[in-house]
């Protein structure tokens, strides 16, 4: 609600609108989410470039969380339980391995739908060196609404390696 305060003696007019509540505010709720697997695990990619579930389990962060919880469609993932819809800033990383120079992908996806503006790319190199994939994008979650991440291989169709995966927001 706008207010208008006029003051004749001063010849002041003052137009107060109040914004949006802020994080103390009484609309404010805090929502934050985190996922980890730090131990080696096997991604089975047979498409060359078609981007799948890592199909792998991780651990909640369960000091941290507040609102969300782990994917239930997809559990390396995270679900919004806050009762409402919010904006989030998500954060998704692997460290991968492959054959030489092959090339790997990961992309957010919402609700198992790829977000593709949110794709990276990375190489990995000879003697089982890794790839770091990270990606970052702004996803609206609705309550009930998951992202996860989803990986492929853009050069060969083996297997690949990961060695530690997280997704943060």
């Amino acid at each position: 609600m706008t207010t208008v305060t006029v003051n004749e003696t001063t010849n002041t007019v003052v137009v107060t609108t109040p914004g949006p509540a802020g994080p103390s505010g009484a609309a404010a709720t805090m929502v934050r989410g985190q996922c980890s697997k730090m131990t080696d695990g096997t991604i089975d990619i047979t498409t060359e470039g078609a981007y799948i579930s890592t199909g792998l389990t991780a651990t909640l962060d369960t000091d941290t969380a507040y609102g969300m919880v782990l994917g239930t469609d997809d559990t390396f993932g995270l679900r919004n339980t806050s009762g409402g819809t919010k904006l989030f800033r998500i954060y998704g990383s692997i460290d991968a391995t492959d054959g030489n120079n092959s090339t790997l992908g990961v992309k957010l996806a919402k609700n198992g739908v790829a977000i593709d503006n949110s794709e990276c790319r990375a190489f990995t190199g000879s003697n089982a060196q890794e790839a770091k994939l990270v990606t970052s994008w702004m996803v609206e979650l609705d309550d009930g609404d998951e992202i996860s991440l989803m990986i492929t291989r853009h050069t060969t169709t083996q297997g690949c390696h990961q060695a530690d995966e997280q997704v943060w927001w």
